[in-house]
């Protein structure tokens, strides 16, 4: 009789409340949602995610997703692209849904910025008091290339 391994609790994923990922590098944002919703997907199936893209993607829209109840089983997982189309003043029914997030529940913000379009700030502020994570996700510029090339460098020891 074999013995199965022991599961092993620094393998097992974590998730943030929240997350927003935004950025000018935008091949870099799509592979981040595209981890994220395979991991989502092993971790909950897919009834456990909920896709809000386009002009369903507001933050009217997540407020409610937030504050209804479902019946998937396992952790949710809400996935919101096109975050960088909002606005400041937009946020009023979204940041106290974010401060009252459930505790099975993951909600993910990816904003593919340009010199127009930036992801609000008061989002920002609102995904860290949640208790979430920020990440940018800036191409290189190219005359910021050599500070890069030394930073990479250095941290892969060489």
């Amino acid at each position: 009789m074999r013995s199965s391994a022991p599961l092993r609790l620094d393998r097992v994923p974590t998730f943030r409340p929240a997350y927003l990922i935004h950025g000018d590098d935008h091949g870099r944002i799509a592979e981040r949602r595209a981890r994220l919703r395979a991991l989502a997907e092993n971790e909950s199936g897919a009834q456990g995610v909920e896709l809000l893209e386009a002009e369903q993607a507001t933050p009217d829209a997540v407020a409610g997703a937030l504050n209804t109840m479902t019946f998937a089983l396992g952790r949710r997982f809400i996935v919101v692209d096109g975050a960088e189309r909002w606005k400041d003043k937009d946020l009023d029914q979204l940041e106290p849904a974010l401060t009252a997030i459930p505790p099975d529940t993951t909600v993910a913000f990816f904003a593919r910025e340009d010199s127009r379009l930036k992801a609000p700030k008061r989002l920002h502020d609102a995904v860290r008091k949640a208790g979430g994570d920020v990440s940018s996700e800036e191409t290189v510029k190219p005359w910021e290339l050599p500070k890069w090339v030394i930073a990479r460098a250095r941290e892969l020891e060489l």
